[in-house]
């Protein structure tokens, strides 16, 4: 069975979750941009190596999606928490697409 691009999207955020940047990788079109209130990066390595920054950063990372929007199943909008070293909580929106081939070309976060 096919994962849908919505079912991708959660897996990606599990991904995230877990620190597992080679998943993350595997997800990421080779155009991939990543914008962020502190991160711009464009290009598959650069978009790695920021998230391998983020989880060099933090002792443990945990996104919790909220609420998902979408315009059919290429662009999402998620509210997400964001639990950082189990003490810190980040209310963020992600805007998450995805190409033709179901790998994710862009990701832009905003942060509450």
């Amino acid at each position: 069975m096919t994962m849908t691009n919505r079912d991708k999207l959660f897996t990606y955020f599990q991904k995230f979750s877990d620190k597992d940047l080679e998943a993350l990788a595997e997800m990421f079109a080779e155009d991939v941009r990543l914008t962020d209130w502190d991160i711009s990066e464009s290009g598959k390595d650069d978009v790695v190596a920021a998230n391998k920054r983020i989880f060099d950063s933090v002792e443990s990372i945990v996104v919790k999606p909220l609420s998902v929007y979408s315009d059919g199943d290429n662009s999402f909008a998620v509210e997400i928490l964001i639990l950082v070293n189990d003490k810190e909580i980040l209310e963020v929106v992600d805007v998450i697409c995805f190409n033709e081939e179901g790998l994710i070309n862009s990701i832009k976060a905003y942060k509450r």
